[in-house]
């Protein structure tokens, strides 16, 4: 346990030389004596690097005490040379290879040494720990042809790419599943589902997975699934596999043959003060209070769901919280004039808050970020899509809500929260105020078949799985679940993660269809409401996948009918916010407009491309083509691949307006010619350009 007084000692406004002096040298004694972990004794000197400058001013030469006990604690990416060349020299043996400036930390080195060697490995450690750099070593020193990377989030892989694209610009980095792999060198780069998109899974020298606590299937959702397959893809290849992930009570891996390594460590080069709130609960009037006493600093409030992220943005901002900025007032009129004129975002950003979750459009999600870094915005309110490795300059996290949407908050996640407050070489020690004291302590279990019981394998990823890749037993029970079912082969291993139940029930529903001559599931083109809807009907009632909050099979025709037919973004929105029906206030329903068009992107993709494989499989090939509708509907009536510029931070109302300039076809053309727009005052107007430098990052 850390002497609380010590810690006491090190923050306190009352030192003289005498002081310092004490503090050190208690410091210095209390470092490694065996009463306590090496990550608490670590966080002592962290936390006196905190607080290195403000000793240096009572007393000269505490820095270099300082600086001698970072050196002791393995943080050599704090350290700085000294008149010690042995010191100097273990900061060289830290030096990141193939990285400029970089040095890894006592831990990071180790863990990067068994990677080196090849080790497939499992590693638990602290949201500070700087796993994503060990990837980055791993690829300059080994300098695979091919790299393959899942992470959890859209945001996470943009914020990937961009890092990757500068360290390694010999690499081609794909994340597109329309783009071509080239004869270089390539790193595949995206979430599970959007590398499972792709036709066929490139072979790789590395396989990462970033979070890999997603791949326990007793989370109960479809991306868990997801993950598994992937995983399936390329445990049993000649890949390195490295998995990342936070820290954990036990061991995942149960098998004795297992060829993984597990690592665990705490060790943090950052510190957090545990801030209990009082009165306890998510009270709008306690919050305002501690964001306006802590406004000198950065501060992320974490929020349960967008709804409830916008609701404590609002509460706050009637309390009389926040600051008119004129660079912010103009973003919030852009917002407005392009997407809706009552956007409560545009609001936020009126009082120099942001707000960040899924249902933010991509390219405006990473204008939030990009602002909240440059210190323009103080508060980003924000749910578990910015949590989840996106890096932010933040101080203070608040951790307003201990639910994510319906579900109580697991340890994982908490954790994953906890480690935004602070950030190396900006923030030694961050605070973290929590509003509700019962955060989760209970040990995860976690349940992941491919790393613990192959024989427990489901269904969906053994049809993934290729025959030399499974044992005996498994490919017993593969035989028998392609023998017994009458969906194809083909289809299976494409969409078996569906499950072949939900699949064999849509094939029996569009039998029932074909009996009775019902040929409402053949059209093509853009289709017509009723087509739509008919096809809809189908999947609905069957299929289980994200259907972003739509609720019936008429309201998704009803929607997606609009999208095709309007002619902008503002027009889909301001139309759907408009309606005067069952589904809540102007807030909610710009929401659901929202939401709805981040389902377009995928979600309600695939399951339409099931469903015409499985209908022109009854009715004869070619019977239908929903190929232009989809593309239509992911592309939210931008022309060719241009909806791609929306990741990479181009909102699509800009892109709207100048996609006469660009090459549908050709994203990366589009992109330099955007940038180049940014040099002239002819095209774009200065509030675009604004914009365009935050999320472009010029």
């Amino acid at each position: 346990m850390i002497d609380e007084s010590l810690k006491g000692d090190i923050i306190s406004p009352d030192l003289s030389a005498e002081r310092v002096v004490s503090i050190l040298d208690k410091a210095s004694r209390y470092w490694m004596n065996g009463e306590r972990s090496e990550s608490e004794d670590i966080e002592i000197v962290v936390r006196l690097l905190d607080r290195a400058d403000v000793f240096e001013q009572h007393l000269a030469g505490a820095k270099d005490v300082i600086n001698a006990l970072a050196r002791q604690a393995g943080l050599f990416p704090y350290y700085r040379e000294s008149n010690s060349t042995a010191d100097n020299l273990a900061r060289a043996a830290h030096k990141a290879p193939g990285l400029i400036n970089i040095y890894f930390h006592a831990a990071q080195r180790e863990v990067f040494s068994l990677l080196q060697s090849g080790t497939n490995l499992v590693l638990s450690a602290p949201t500070s720990f700087g796993k994503t750099l060990l990837v980055d070593a791993l690829i300059a020193t080994n300098q695979p042809k091919s790299a393959v990377i899942a992470v959890p989030t859209i945001a996470l892989l943009e914020e990937r790419r961009r890092r990757l694209q500068k360290i390694f610009p010999e690499y081609q980095i794909v994340t597109q599943a329309y783009q071509e792999i080239g004869d270089g060198p390539f790193i595949l780069l995206g979430t599970q589902e959007r590398i499972l998109e792709r036709e066929e899974l490139p072979e790789t020298e590395l396989f990462v997975i970033d979070e890999f606590y997603k791949l326990d299937l007793t989370r109960g959702d479809m991306r868990a699934k997801t993950l598994n397959l992937l995983l399936a893809r390329y445990i049993h290849t000649d890949a390195q596999v490295y998995l990342l992930g936070p820290s954990l009570d036990r061991n995942p891996i149960e098998q004795e043959s297992s060829t993984f390594s597990f690592f665990k460590t705490d060790y943090s080069p950052v510190a957090a003060n545990i801030i209990y709130v009082e009165p306890s609960g998510t009270d709008p009037e306690t919050l305002a209070k501690i964001l306006n006493d802590i406004s000198a600093d950065s501060s992320l409030v974490y929020c349960r769901s967008p709804k409830s992220a916008r609701t404590a943005s609002q509460e706050v901002i009637s309390r009389g919280y926040g600051k008119e900025n004129d660079e912010l007032s103009e973003i919030a009129s852009w917002l407005r004039e392009n997407y809706h004129p009552d956007w409560y975002l545009a609001a936020a950003l009126e009082h120099g808050t942001g707000i960040h979750h899924g249902r933010v459009p991509r390219a405006i999600a990473s204008l939030m970020v990009q602002l909240f870094n440059a210190h323009k915005l103080e508060v980003l309110f924000c749910t578990s899509t910015l949590i989840e490795g996106v890096n932010t300059a933040a101080k203070n996290v608040l951790i307003y809500d201990k639910f994510i949407d319906r579900r109580k908050l697991d340890r994982f996640t908490f954790n994953n929260i906890k480690g935004r407050a602070g950030r190396m070489f900006q923030h030694f020690v961050g605070n973290i105020f929590l509003f509700n004291p019962d955060a989760p302590t209970d040990p995860e279990q976690l349940d992941i078949p491919l790393l613990s019981d192959p024989h427990s394998l489901s269904e969906e990823t053994l049809l993934q799985l290729s025959d030399e890749n499974l044992s005996e037993k498994n490919r017993e029970r593969r035989d028998a679940i392609i023998e017994r079912t009458p969906v194809p082969e083909d289809i299976l291993e494409r969409f078996g993660r569906y499950g072949v139940g939900e699949i064999e029930a849509v094939l029996e529903d569009i039998f029932d269809l074909e009996a009775e001559d019902d040929d409402r599931l053949l059209w093509s083109g853009l289709g017509s409401y009723e087509g739509i809807l008919a096809t809809a009907e189908v999947l609905w009632g069957k299929l289980s996948f994200d259907k972003h909050d739509v609720r019936s099979a008429s309201q998704f025709a009803f929607l997606a009918n609009r999208l095709i037919k309007s002619s902008s973004i503002f027009e889909f929105i301001t139309n759907s916010a408009s309606e005067a029906d069952q589904y809540g206030d102007v807030d909610t329903k710009i929401d659901k407009a929202f939401n709805f068009l981040r389902g377009a992107e995928y979600s309600f993709v695939e399951p339409f491309q099931l469903l015409q494989e499985l209908t022109n499989l009854v009715f004869g090939e070619g019977s239908c083509d929903y190929s232009k509708f989809l593309a239509d509907l992911a592309s939210w009536g931008l022309p060719g691949r241009l909806k791609a510029l929306e990741e990479f931070g181009v909102p699509a109302p800009i892109l709207q307006r100048i996609e006469g300039y660009l090459n549908p076809e050709d994203i990366d053309e589009s992109l330099a010619i955007i940038r180049n727009m940014l040099e002239s005052e002819r095209i774009l107007e200065p509030i675009e350009r604004l914009i365009l430098k935050h999320t472009l990052e010029i």
